[in-house]
C-alpha cells in the first residue's frame, strides 16, 4: 500500500546493513557504501546496478526492479525486503546448486552471470523444490556449435559429442544420422574451458574457448553459438572433469589482455601481444584468436615479479607501466596501457605464485 510521504530510504539502509545484505545477492559486490544499490521489489533481495541490469531482462512478473537511493518505496515494498532478503532468497532459489556451478564475482565473463541469474529465477534450475536435473549434469552432451577455422579463420557449422565411454569431445560435420565424418577429438583429461574474454572475439562476442594438448603444443579452438547452449558446454565439460578426477583442470582465465612484450632480458622492440593466464602458465598470442600461442611461460614456486618504477638503460622506450617476471631461465619484460592493468597482472600472478607448493 502506498502511504502518502513515506520515506523508505532510512529503513532501506538499515535492512541493507544487515548481515546477507550488504553483498550483491547475484555476484557478490560489496554494497553497503554504493551509491547505486538496487533490489528486487518481487523476490526481495539486493543487488549491484550490474546484476539489476540482468533481472531487468527477466521482465516485472518474475523481478520488478527499484533503486534504494532513487525511486519512490512503499511501506509494503520496504517490508517484502525485510521479511525476505538475500540470505533467505539464496535459501530458496540457490538451494541446489551443482559443486560445479561457479558462483559468479564481479569479474566473472558476462555470459556466466547472465547465466546464473536466469538459472536461479528464470529457469529455477537450483530452486528447494526443483526435482529436475540441469541438463548439463545428464552425462551426455551433443548439439551443434560454431567452429573458427584453422587456416582461413572461417566459423563452420560442427557437430559436438561429449562422450563420456572415452572421455572425449568429438565433433563431426553432420549431424550422427547423415553418414558423418570425424573431424577431431579432445581429450577431457589435458583440456581447459574457458569463456573466451569478449574483447578477444568481438565478431562472435559468446565463446567458448578450449585449450588442449595437440602434440608438444596447447591448441585453441573457439566454438559460438547461444548463450544457454555456450553455458552449458561450459558446466557439462566442468561436469565430466569432476567426474573423471580431473577437477584440476576446471580452473579459470585468472588474467586476460593484450601486454607489450620485449625479447630476451629486454633487448629488442617492444611487440604487441594477447596473453592469458591460466593456471600455472602464461600463454602470448601474436593475435588474439589463434590457434597456437608464440610462447608459453611456465611459473614455478621461486619465480619474482616486480613493478619497475624506472627502465633499465638497457631497455628500450616503451609503455608507460613495466613489469618484471624473473624465473629460472630469464627474465621477461612485460608493459601495460594502464596502471590498474599493470597491478591487475601482478597481483594475479603473485596469487597464482602463493598456491604453488615447493
Amino acid at each position: 500500500m502506498s502511504i502518502v510521504g513515506y520515506d523508505g530510504l532510512p529503513i532501506l539502509k538499515e535492512i541493507l546493513s544487515t548481515p546477507g545484505n550488504e553483498f550483491c545477492a547475484d555476484c557478490r559486490t560489496p554494497l553497503v557504501h554504493s551509491e547505486c544499490s538496487w533490489a528486487s521489489v518481487t523476490l526481495g533481495c539486493f543487488m549491484c546496478i550490474t546484476c539489476a541490469s540482468v533481472h531487468r531482462n527477466l521482465g516485472v512478473q518474475i523481478s520488478r526492479m527499484k533503486s534504494v537511493q532513487l525511486d519512490k518505496w512503499t511501506e509494503d515494498e520496504c517490508l517484502n525486503l525485510k521479511n525476505y532478503g538475500n540470505i533467505k532468497v539464496a535459501n530458496i532459489y540457490a538451494a541446489n546448486k551443482p559443486e560445479i556451478y561457479r558462483h559468479p564475482h564481479k569479474d566473472s565473463p558476462g555470459i556466466l552471470v547472465d547465466h546464473w541469474i536466469r538459472a536461479k529465477y528464470y529457469w529455477k534450475e537450483f530452486h528447494a523444490e526443483t526435482t529436475q536435473i540441469p541438463v548439463y549434469l545428464k552425462g551426455v552432451k551433443s548439439g551443434k556449435l560454431l567452429k573458427k577455422g584453422k587456416q582461413r579463420g572461417c566459423w563452420l557449422e560442427r557437430h559436438f559429442l561429449l562422450e563420456r565411454l572415452t572421455n572425449t569431445i568429438e565433433y563431426f560435420d553432420k549431424p550422427s544420422t547423415s553418414g558423418q565424418k570425424m573431424l577431431g577429438q579432445i581429450e577431457l583429461n589435458s583440456c581447459y574451458v574457458l569463456i573466451a574474454d569478449p574483447s578477444s572475439v568481438q565478431e562472435k562476442p559468446n565463446c567458448l574457448h578450449i585449450l588442449y594438448h595437440h602434440g608438444h603444443k596447447l591448441r585453441s579452438v573457439f566454438l559460438s553459438g547461444p548463450v544457454r547452449e555456450i553455458v552449458e558446454w561450459y558446466y557439462a565439460i566442468r561436469a565430466f572433469q569432476t567426474q573423471i578426477g580431473y577437477s584440476r583442470n576446471c580452473v579459470d582465465t585468472k588474467c586476460e589482455s593484450h601486454l607489450e612484450k620485449t625479447a630476451a632480458e629486454g633487448r629488442g622492440a617492444w611487440r604487441r601481444r594477447w596473453c592469458i593466464l591460466v593456471a600455472d602458465q602464461i600463454l602470448y598470442y601474436k593475435n588474439t584468436m589463434d590457434p597456437f600461442p608464440k610462447g608459453v611461460v611456465k611459473l614455478s614456486k621461486h619465480d619474482q615479479i616486480e613493478k619497475l618504477h624506472r627502465l633499465p638503460k638497457n631497455l628500450k622506450s616503451g609503455p608507460d607501466y613495466v613489469f618484471t617476471l624473473t624465473t629460472k631461465k630469464r627474465t621477461y619484460f612485460w608493459g601495460t596501457e594502464s596502471e590498474e592493468l599493470c597491478h591487475k597482472w601482478i597481483d594475479r600472478i603473485d596469487a597464482v605464485l602463493a598456491d604453488m607448493v615447493d
